[in-house]
C-alpha cells in the first residue's frame, strides 16, 4: 500500500523534507533523479528536486514539472505549499497534454482536501492515451480513491483494475490488486453474487468471483482448493497476482479447524452477568448450529468480574484441557493476562485494553467498545470531507470516554474540536448545553449589548456559530430523540450530525424515531436486516432474544462472532486483505491482534435507518 493509499485510508504519516544539494542529474536510464524519488515514494524530496529540474527549463517542459512538484507535495502532505506553487502557475489552454497534467493536479488537491466529487468532476475525461503511464496509473487510481470514498465499492475496483494495465514494477502490480480484493472484501458473499456482472468471464466479474469463493470457502480450504482451480480453467487469462491465488490455494484445514475444547470466561454474576448471558447464549447458540459440535466442548466458568481470581481461573481451564480461551470480559481482568509474556493457549479477550501496551503473542481482543465506534465516526466525518466538529457528550465516565477517544483520533488525523459540550442525560431539555455548543447566548450577549450602546431597540433573531461542519452527539434513543429537534429549534437543521450505534434500539419504531431523521451512524448488520446477508441463526433465537430483552441484542452477536472467528484468526492474521464476514460487522485482524469492526454507515429516514449509498434513492 502506498503512502498516499495510506494517507487517504486515514494513517497520517510525518514526512521529514531532506535538503538538495546541486541539479538534479539523469540516470543511465533516462529517468531524472526527481523521478525515482518519486517511484521510491520519498515525495517530498521529489517535490523539490522537480522544482530545482524546472528551473533550469522553460516553457511546456517547465510547467510539465512544476505541475509534477505540486503533486508530490500533496502526497508528501504538504497541502499549503502544493497550493502555492500550483496557485503560480500558468497553464497553456491549448496545449492539451498540460491541461490534462492540470486536471490531474487538481485532483490530487481534491483527494488531499476529501473532496470526492471534485476528483471525480476534474477526471470525468479520460487522459489521452498517448499521456505517460504513469499519468494513466494515477488517473485510475484517482478515481479509485474518490469512488472508495463514496463507498461504491463495485467502481472502485473498476477503476483498480483499469489502474493494472498501466503497472509495470511487480510490487505497484500486487498493491494494486490488494486493494481490488480489500474493496470487494467489504461486500457480502452474497452482494457479491447479485451484483456480478453477467457478462463473464470478465476480469471484474473474476474479481467478484474470486472473493465470493474466498469468503464461501474460508473456512474450508479443501473445497477452497477445488473452486480456485475450477475458477482458473474458467478465467484462464485474467490477471490476478499469482501470489493472491497461492494464498488461496496454500490454505490448511489445521488453521482453520475449531479446537476440541473451549473455555469460555465471563462473569455470569455480579453486575455485568446480564451482558455475560447474551454473549453466552449466542455463542452456544453459534455452536449448536456446527455440524462438528459433537466434537467439541465448552466448558463455562464464572469469573463474577473478580480481576484478581482470574490468573486462577484461567490456569483452571487450561489444566481442565482447554485449547482456546474466549474471555474474559472486563478490561482489568484482561489487563492482567496481558501482564504475562505468554500465554497457554490462544486467548480472545471479550474487550479492548489500552493499544500502546505490549500482548502475548497468544492474546487477541475484540469487543463492542463504544470508544471503538467513536474512532470509526472520526474517521467516517474525515472521510465525508469535514474539518471542524462539535461535540455533544453525556456527564460521566461514559461520556467521558467516548469524547476523549473521538477527540484523540479527530486530531490525530487533522481535524478540530471547536466546541464540546456536556448534557445530564436524566433530563428531557437539553437546550441549555446545545446553546452553549452553538454560541446562541453570545449571540443574544452581543444583540443586548448593541440595543444598550444604540438605545434603541433592533429587530433581532438568534443565529448560531457558523465554524461548525458536522455535529458529534454521544448518547441514547431517548437523549437522541430530544437532542436532534432541539438543534434544529437553534438553527442547526443543515449541519450533519453524527452518532455511534447507542442512539438506536434495534428494533423498528418509526413513530418515535422520525424524531432523528438525518442523523448518521454506524451500526452491525444483526440490526440491519437490510444489511444482512442471512437471517438464518437471527431467526432461530429471535425468541431467545425477545424473552431477555432486546437491549442485549447486540451482545448475542458478538457471542456468535466471539465462536466463529475463531477457526478464521490464523487466516486474517496471515492475510491482512483478508476479511469476515460476521454479524457485528466485516471483521479483519490489526497489527495488535485486535479484531476490528467495519460497521454499516446508515442514516434516519422517516424514523427508518437507510444505508448511506442508498440515500439517493
Amino acid at each position: 500500500m502506498t503512502h498516499y493509499f495510506k494517507f487517504i485510508a486515514l494513517t497520517i504519516i510525518t514526512l521529514i523534507l531532506a535538503s538538495c544539494a546541486g541539479k538534479p542529474t539523469y540516470s543511465p536510464e533516462g529517468v531524472s533523479d526527481a523521478e525515482q524519488l518519486y517511484l521510491s515514494e520519498k515525495y517530498a524530496e521529489a517535490a523539490v528536486a522537480f522544482n530545482q529540474q524546472a528551473s533550469g527549463t522553460a516553457g511546456s517542459e517547465q510547467t510539465k514539472l512544476l505541475l509534477r512538484s505540486v503533486i508530490s507535495y500533496v502526497k508528501a502532505e504538504q497541502l499549503p505549499q502544493a497550493l502555492k506553487l500550483f496557485q503560480s502557475i500558468k497553464i497553456n489552454q491549448s496545449d492539451i497534454k498540460q491541461k490534462n497534467l492540470a486536471r490531474l493536479t487538481r485532483a490530487h488537491i481534491a483527494l488531499a482536501e476529501r473532496n470526492a466529487e471534485e476528483v471525480l468532476i476534474q477526471l470525468n475525461q479520460s487522459l489521452t492515451l498517448d499521456s505517460p503511464a504513469i499519468f494513466l496509473a494515477e488517473f485510475h487510481q484517482l478515481r479509485a480513491m474518490a469512488f472508495s470514498m463514496q463507498g461504491d465499492r463495485i467502481t472502485t475496483a473498476e477503476e483498480y483494475i483499469k489502474q493494472g494495465k498501466y503497472l509495470k514494477r511487480d510490487e505497484s502490480i500486487l498493491k494494486s490488486h490488494e486493494a481490488i480484493w480489500q474493496s470487494l472484501a467489504l461486500l457480502s458473499e452474497r452482494a457479491l453474487q447479485q451484483m456480478q456482472p453477467a457478462k463473464a468471464p470478465d476480469v471484474l466479474s473474476g474479481w467478484m468471483e474470486l472473493v465470493r469463493l474466498s469468503k464461501k470457502y474460508q473456512l474450508n480450504p479443501t473445497l477452497l482448493r477445488a473452486s480456485i482451480d475450477n475458477w482458473q480453467r474458467r478465467y484462464t487469462l485474467h490477471p490476478v497476482h499469482l501470489s493472491l491465488i497461492e494464498g488461496l490455494r496454500n490454505r490448511k484445514q489445521e488453521d482453520v479447524t475449531l479446537p476440541k475444547n473451549i473455555a469460555l470466561l465471563l462473569p455470569l454474576s455480579g453486575r455485568f452477568a446480564n451482558a455475560a448471558d447474551a454473549i453466552r447464549d449466542g455463542l452456544l447458540a453459534s455452536y449448536y448450529t456446527k455440524k462438528e459440535k459433537e466434537n467439541i466442548t465448552i466448558r463455562i466458568y464464572d469469573t463474577k468480574g473478580e480481576a484478581e481470581t482470574i490468573e486462577e481461573i484461567y490456569q483452571k481451564a487450561v489444566s481442565d484441557g482447554a485449547q482456546f480461551v474466549i474471555g474474559p470480559l472486563d478490561k482489568t481482568s484482561i489487563e492482567k493476562l496481558a501482564e504475562q509474556s505468554e500465554l497457554s493457549v490462544p486467548t480472545l479477550a471479550l474487550n479492548y485494553i489500552s493499544p500502546e501496551n505490549s500482548f502475548p503473542r497468544e492474546l487477541y481482543q475484540f469487543g463492542l467498545s463504544p470508544e471503538e465506534e467513536a474512532l470509526q465516526v472520526a474517521e467516517r466525518t474525515w472521510l465525508d470531507g469535514h474539518v471542524n466538529a462539535a461535540v455533544l457528550t453525556p456527564i460521566g465516565p461514559w461520556g467521558d470516554r467516548v469524547h476523549a477517544a473521538f477527540r484523540e483520533r479527530w486530531e490525530e488525523i487533522g481535524g478540530r474540536v471547536v466546541e464540546q459540550q456536556s448534557y445530564n442525560s436524566s433530563k428531557n431539555d437539553f437546550s441549555l448545553p446545545i446553546r452553549k455548543l452553538l454560541n446562541i447566548d453570545e449571540s443574544t450577549l452581543r444583540y443586548r449589548s448593541l440595543s444598550r450602546t444604540l438605545q434603541t431597540k433592533l429587530k433581532y433573531s438568534t443565529y448560531r456559530r457558523q465554524d461548525i461542519d458536522f455535529i458529534f452527539i454521544a448518547g441514547y434513543p431517548r437523549q437522541a430523540r430530544q437532542i436532534r429537534p432541539q438543534l434544529k429549534f437553534f438553527h442547526a437543521s443543515q449541519v450533519p450530525v453524527y452518532a455511534t450505534s447507542h442512539i438506536y434500539t434495534g428494533n423498528l419504531n418509526p413513530e418515535r424515531d422520525r424524531d432523528m431523521d438525518g442523523i448518521r451512524f454506524g451500526d452491525m448488520p444483526w440490526v440491519l436486516s437490510e444489511t444482512t446477508s442471512h437471517r438464518g441463526l437471527r431467526n432461530d433465537i429471535e425468541q431467545l432474544i425477545s424473552r431477555a430483552g432486546t437491549k442485549h441484542q447486540r451482545l448475542y452477536a458478538m457471542g456468535v462472532d466471539a465462536f466463529n472467528i475463531i477457526a478464521a484468526l490464523n487466516t486474517l492474521k496471515s492475510y491482512p486483505y483478508e476479511r469476515y464476514q460476521g454479524e457485528t460487522g466485516s471483521l479483519s485482524l490489526d497489527e495488535k491482534q485486535r479484531v476490528k469492526r467495519q460497521l454499516s454507515w446508515v442514516y434516519f429516514r422517516s424514523g427508518r435507518p437507510i444505508l448511506l449509498e442508498h440515500a439517493s434513492q
